[in-house]
């Protein structure tokens, strides 16, 4: 009977306030902080240490594992009882109004952002009463950013020093870590993908994994190889608020189609387990950052959705220990950090009034840059014309050194230029195996005309321009100029 009153006091523990459920029906037990209120899944080794701390407080002993899966079970049960809203926690970044973010500095307070400014709190406003954090193993707490900060040119100065690239991509790079703490994953909007390139000792990883985490998400995982499977790649960018990926060569198609859809946000279902009928909906949405040396990117539906910093390698005299850099940035972070929420308030009070001059595929990030050009005085469009041309490179670069491009390449310079002459797709490919060995091109003028389409915006991008119609027979018109 002893044991039959602990159980009941136990159980007695869990009520709507401390068992919760997401949309998918995972259950959570939630940990009311005085910063945050943290969601931890019920079968974490996180969540069964809580189910030990609520079995030590009612006086009961949970031994073993068989214990804890039976007080997991019970307590799935209780959850699935309750008639209460659906919970969505979220990582770092978090909004239910979207009015306002909510960042979990994880140091005991919380960044309260919005269009009238930046605050740091110890609690949560009340008005964000919805909001629940999840908070990885890896994930390790941020700097304190100072506040208020009256001028952010000085602080940016000093970013500016540990960051190896031209002026232009400079300021891109600033726009797109205000974007990122202006827009949780909540909100839905697409997010660009980060880009980085350059030589070997050009800083790459020095970059990704003390300037990008350490102002946005910072971790205590090393950078990642790109997983093979695309469910184990879908496990990563749910557990985390920014993930990046290290020294990539090469993506075959369906990663590039993956990448697109994370981008853009998309879903993807699966069998649940252990179940004949079910199904688990997993949402492919996140901020992603590529690292590597080479040309990786090579589809234009791809290159569409980046933004590319080039990093140029360390001059002779100049490279220093790695050591002295890190002691450096950890001086000057809270300086930075305060500098980034101060142009991303601005920028979210800027934003409703932004007209987009140059329009890319990311209209959403072009808007934004937009919001910075005001806030920073810039000539209208020159920032989104930067990034315009920032995207084009890239997709002239993912095909310039194509086969096909080059056979395109070749007959275009035997033509008069401006001058348009029409082929049949048959033609056109005999035409184009007389530059190129017929190896590396299109088998067929099928599949000749399907690689056309597909990669379109990058030829056009490398100034090869082509239109597709029909009389008696199908014909490709081709041209150095753009057909209408």
């Amino acid at each position: 009977m002893a044991e039959k009153s602990a159980i009941s006091e136990f159980l007695g523990q869990f009520n709507s306030k401390i068992v919760k459920q997401d949309e998918t029906r995972k259950t959570y037990l939630v940990e009311h902080l005085p910063e945050v209120k943290l969601a931890v899944p019920l079968e974490s080794d996180k969540g069964k240490q809580l189910l030990r701390k609520y079995a030590k407080r009612a006086e009961f002993r949970l031994v073993g594992s068989h214990s804890v899966k039976e007080a997991c079970d019970e307590v799935e049960a209780i959850a699935w009882d309750y008639e209460q809203p659906l919970i969505k926690p979220q990582i770092r970044y978090g909004t239910v109004n979207k009015e306002s973010v909510t960042i979990d500095l994880m140091n005991g307070s919380v960044a309260q952002l919005s269009a009238e400014g930046v605050e740091v709190l110890e609690s949560i406003p009340a008005y964000n009463d919805a909001l629940y954090f999840s908070r990885p193993n890896f994930q390790l707490p941020m700097v304190m950013p100072k506040l208020p900060c009256e001028n952010t040119v000085t602080p940016l100065k000093k970013l500016r020093k540990f960051i190896n690239t031209d002026d232009s991509t400079f300021f891109l790079l600033v726009a797109y870590m205000t974007y990122l703490m202006a827009h949780p994953k909540e909100k839905g909007v697409p997010y660009p993908i980060l880009m980085i390139q350059g030589e070997k000792g050009a800083g790459k990883s020095f970059f990704c994994n003390n300037i990008l985490r350490g102002l946005l998400d910072p971790s205590a995982m090393p950078l990642l190889a790109f997983p093979n499977k695309q469910e184990d790649f879908i496990i990563t960018i749910n557990g985390m608020f920014l993930a990046v990926f290290d020294n990539l060569r090469t993506l075959k198609k369906s990663q590039s189609d993956l990448l697109c859809t994370t981008a853009t946000k998309g879903i993807t279902a699966k069998r649940t387990l252990y179940t004949t009928s079910d199904l688990t909906v997993m949402e492919l949405h996140s901020p992603l950052v590529l690292n590597g040396i080479h040309d990786f990117v090579q589809e234009s539906d791809l290159a569409s959705r980046c933004l590319r910093v080039c990093l140029n390698p360390m001059k002779d005299g100049e490279r220093r220990e790695e050591l002295v850099l890190k002691e450096e940035l950890a001086e000057a972070m809270p300086e930075i950090f305060g500098a980034l929420l101060t142009l991303a308030s601005k920028g979210l009070a800027a934003l409703p009034d932004v007209v987009v001059v140059h329009q890319a595929r990311m209209m959403d990030f072009s808007k934004w840059i937009g919001a910075l050009e005001k806030v920073w005085g810039v000539e209208g469009g020159k920032l989104q014309k930067a990034y315009q041309l920032n995207v084009k490179s890239l997709m002239a670069s993912g095909t310039a050194d194509d086969s096909l491009t080059i056979a395109l390449q070749k007959l275009l310079k035997q033509m008069t230029s401006g001058k348009v002459k029409k082929f049949t797709p048959s033609q056109l490919l005999s035409n184009l195996q007389l530059h190129e060995d017929s190896m590396y091109l299109p088998k067929g003028a099928a599949a000749l005309t399907a690689k056309l389409k597909g990669q379109e915006s990058s030829l056009n991008a490398n100034g090869i321009y082509f239109k597709f119609g029909r009389d008696a027979e199908r014909y490709i018109m081709v041209s150095d100029k753009l057909l209408v």
